[in-house]
């Protein structure tokens, strides 16, 4: 069976905060082996965000 985890948080996060915490994911992910493209993670969040949410002033 496939293995999942939980990222947890507390309050408000935003776009760049989740990017970061994907980046260190991946990071963390092929120091232990899993044989993962470091970015890929990270790119595929990046663009769903861009097609998916609008950029509001306040959130940059």
């Amino acid at each position: 069976a496939g293995k999942v985890f939980r990222i947890g948080h507390l309050g408000n996060v935003n776009e760049l905060q989740l990017l970061g915490c994907l980046s260190g994911v991946e990071m963390v992910l092929r120091d232990v082996g899993y044989p993962v493209k470091l970015g890929s993670g990270v790119a595929a969040a990046a663009a769903y965000l861009l097609n998916n949410t609008p950029l509001i002033p306040s959130r940059i």
